[in-house]
């Protein structure tokens, strides 16, 4: 990375900090009452444009209908593959070093709320300054300066998460990555890869690996520099990574994201050396509009440890020193903040006390009067659903079975159905999911037992009125309820 590399990535480290003092027209207040541990599951898109960090990909998902976008700029400082010979040099002989610059834009889609899709498609450019160097990359030899440039591969992808509701979460990803990339260098080999992907996040933790079946090169597919072999049989990629997402409360809202990667080579004629990428980085949420600011620097120490004498502070490349910087979109999904109650109402002075009234005549008694019949209410909320879910369990029925046995012997009695949610289900496709669910239970009472619609009243009132703590999962479970007030005469 050259000197004049790092003025982009100085330019959005500082950013946010001119935006943290400034009105940007932002609603703040649901940020402003986070807690760390939702901080930490708010999601964005990687770079490859799956739910993740910067490049580390978690166990989160979009929600159903929400969509992600990303714009990241990166480069990486790596190492090409031996080549069979050595150009003659007075130098001691080393691996040919070279620069990955990439821009990569990306889109995201939630089918359901824990199954996504993805694309991503970048801009490449790789450059060498290797002087009597030489080496493979991709396959394609290079030797001395050089610098290509073109479209990468297209890459799909799709994600399937499981228990995304809790704190501990895994996911398993399918992807390919498309011959849509510059084949004439060593940009893109011509060929498809294909590969799947295991996801563990634990709180702030993730832990993930993937497997990249990679396409051998040939002549067929791809074009070979003159007098260099025309195939190469390129080795699979084994890539394990790890990353730390913590929240802090710099700049508003801020996630600190540390990341470590590696790639292992498995079979094939020509494999680089493996690397290993050390990144940390800042993640700024623009207020509560799903925008945020991504900055992070990256380190191989790979190649620091075999080429680093030349490491100063204008040549990071021989300091094995890159970085990357984006910007995306992801719908975060905060509750409401609550408005302050208003302040009680001054009490009236009490007036004075009247004069003293004459002493009345005792009137004769009145006859006995009946006082009215006031109708008994019955109440139930242990009616409770899955998330995100209007469907009735087991043991839902079996309470609406007995509300249906009382309503039978007493014909006149009426019922009142209200409908419930959690604070995590009030947006999207959910807006009315506590209304279905009181629709729900009063379609059973009619289509199972045959009572009288007329006689049933409905009505959804979102998360208002929580009787559990919704911080935490079984509070959120009280909440997912429907109440029932059942009039009896």
């Amino acid at each position: 990375m050259r000197f004049r590399s790092l003025i982009p990535l100085l330019c959005f480290l500082v950013v946010p900090s001119l935006l943290a003092q400034t009105d940007t027209g932002m609603t703040t207040s649901s940020l402003a009452s986070v807690t760390a541990a939702d901080q930490a599951r708010l999601v964005a898109p990687t770079a490859s444009g799956q739910t993740g960090l910067f490049n580390v990909i978690t166990a989160d998902t979009l929600r159903r209908g929400d969509w992600s976008f990303g714009v990241y700029y990166q480069n990486w400082d790596l190492e090409a593959a031996k080549a069979p010979f050595n150009i003659p040099s007075a130098r001691t002989h080393k691996n040919m070093g070279y620069d990955l610059y990439q821009l990569e834009g990306s889109v995201g889609y939630g089918v359901t709320d824990n199954w996504e899709i993805s694309a991503s498609l970048p801009y490449e450019k790789i450059t060498g300054h290797g002087g009597d160097r030489n080496g493979f990359i991709n396959g394609y030899y290079y030797q001395g300066k050089f610098s290509d440039s073109g479209m990468g591969p297209l890459h799909l992808a799709t994600k399937w998460g499981f228990g995304s509701s809790m704190a501990s979460r895994f996911a398993v990803s399918l992807f390919a990555d498309l011959a849509t990339g510059e084949k004439n260098s060593g940009i893109g080999t011509g060929t498809t890869d294909f590969g799947v992907g295991l996801h563990y996040t634990a709180s702030q933790f993730t832990v993930g690996g993937e497997y990249a079946i990679v396409g051998d090169r040939s002549a067929k597919n791809s074009n070979f520099p003159f007098l260099a072999p025309d195939s190469a049989k390129l080795p699979n990629e084994l890539r394990l990574e790890a990353g730390w997402n913590h929240p802090i409360g710099f700049w508003r809202t801020t996630n600190w994201i540390t990341e470590v990667s590696t790639v292992m080579y498995n079979g094939g004629d020509i494999k680089p050396p493996a690397p290993i990428f050390l990144v940390t980085g800042l993640r700024h949420w623009l207020g509560d509009s799903g925008w945020s600011l991504n900055a992070g620097v990256r380190w191989n120490p790979a190649k620091f440890s075999r080429d680093h004498k030349e490491c100063r502070v204008t040549e990071l490349d021989d300091c094995a020193l890159s970085g990357l910087v984006g910007l995306t979109f992801s719908p975060l999904h905060l509750a409401a903040v609550a408005p302050p109650p208003p302040p009680p109402a001054p009490l009236p002075e009490a007036p004075p006390p009247p004069p003293p009234a004459p002493t009345p005549v005792a009137p004769p008694e009145p006859p006995p009067v009946t006082p009215p019949h006031v109708p008994t209410e019955l109440r139930t909320d242990e009616i409770h659903f899955e998330s995100g879910s209007a469907r009735l369990t087991n043991i839902a029925k079996a309470i609406l079975d007995d509300v249906a046995l009382r309503m039978k012997q007493e014909p006149t009695s009426t019922a009142n159905v209200i409908g419930y949610n959690d604070d995590k289900e009030n947006t999207g496709p959910n807006h009315d999911l506590d209304r279905r669910r009181a629709e729900a239970v009063r379609d059973y009472l009619v289509s199972r037992h045959g009572i009288d619609p007329s006689r049933i009243t409905v009505e959804g009132r979102d998360a208002r009125e929580p009787i559990g703590d919704n911080t935490t999962a079984e509070g959120r479970l009280r909440n997912r309820r429907v109440q029932i007030r059942l009039m009896l005469p």
